[in-house]
This record gives C-alpha cells, structure tokens and sequence, in this order.
C-alpha cells in the first residue's frame, strides 16, 4: 500500500512539475505580440449529450480554440475524441459546433480513434504528422495531456480552457491522477494504441 501510495504521489508530481512552464491561461496565449505557430490546434473529447450538444466542459474546450484559430496560431484543429459509434460521435459534434461559429470545414480535422489522452497525442504525431500543437483542454487534464504530447514527440503548449467551476470536478481530479500514472507508463515504453491507423496529411 505504501509503495502504491508512493508511485501515485511520485508520478503525479513529476507529471504536473515538467509540464508546468508549457501551460497558458487562454489570454496569454492570444495577447502574445509575436505569437508562435503550430501544425494544429487538438481539442481533447468530452461528453457529448443524447441531441448532439456538448457538454459545458467540451463546449469550453471547442470555443477556446476556435479563439486560437481565429488568433491565427494554426490553420487546422483536430477534434479528437471518441467516434466509434454512429449514435455518439464526439469529434463530428465538435466539429459541427465549430463550424456552426464560423470556422471553415476544411480546417477542421475529425479524428475518430481519440479514446484516451494518449491515443490523441500518439495518432496526431504518427498519423497526421504533425510535429507541433496547441492542447486545449481544462487545467487539471492539461499536465498529462502536455506530458502524453512531449512524450510522442510532439512540439507543445497546453492552453487551459476552464470557465469557472465544473460539477463533479473533485472526481475528475482523483480520476485523473491515476490517469496520469497510466500514461506515464505508456510513455516510457513508447505504447503503440489499439487503433493506430494509416497516415493523413493534415
């Protein structure tokens, strides 16, 4: 138990510590005079309700960056997230919603094989060949989503997207750190996901 304990709270700081500096409010990273282009823009899936709408955490999610987009720090998002069913599909929700504010449909990539944090950041590095991004997603989901991002290579800045305060945000917060161990392990021995997929152009 002990050592259980020990891995949990190790891994989670060496999670939160590394990725700390390459993580900006949503503002810093449209004042910036010079901003810094990327390959893409990923937003990370989230629930989807039963009509097709998005969850306020996923609507946060979407609008952040199509704030970036607009900002002009990358010509492609990629809304990834799960897609396997026909009646719940989380990246052509996201995508319809972006593109219902203003976002052209070409620049908006579906990825459909999104089931976990990694999965994402593995399939945009090994799939669409991107080598660097902007993550969007809520604060406490962005350390690992940054370290899953670096760990696959991938050039990163993970852009916090929080509005306020969640329902359920304490159970997000235990869930993911365990989340964050089972990634760390994916990372260090390199995982290749369940759904890998044959390369796109972005």
């Amino acid at each position: 138990m002990l050592l259980c304990l020990t891995v949990l709270v190790g891994v989670n700081a060496w999670v939160v510590l590394s990725t700390k500096g390459a993580i900006c409010a949503l503002d810093e990273a449209l004042a910036a005079e010079a901003p810094e282009r990327a390959d893409c823009i990923i937003v990370l899936g989230a629930s989807v309700y039963a009509d097709g709408s998005l969850s306020p955490i996923l609507e946060n999610r979407v609008d952040a960056a199509i704030d970036l987009y607009n900002r002009g720090l990358a010509s492609t998002i990629i809304m990834s997230g799960d897609g396997r069913e026909a009646n719940y599909d989380e990246p052509s929700a996201m995508k319809r919603y972006a593109v219902e504010r203003g976002v052209p449909s070409g620049d908006v990539c579906c990825d459909p094989g999104g089931y976990h944090t990694y999965d994402t950041m593995w399939r945009v590095a090994n799939v669409y060949r991107a080598e660097s991004c902007f993550v969007v997603t809520q604060e406490y989901h962005l350390y690992r989503s940054v370290f899953d991002a670096r760990g696959v290579g991938l050039e990163t800045v993970g852009v916090i997207s929080d509005e306020g305060t969640y329902e359920d945000q304490f159970w997000y917060d235990v869930r993911e750190m365990a989340g964050r161990v089972q990634d760390c392990g994916q990372v260090l021995i390199g995982a290749v996901p369940d759904n890998p997929g044959a390369a796109i152009s972005l």
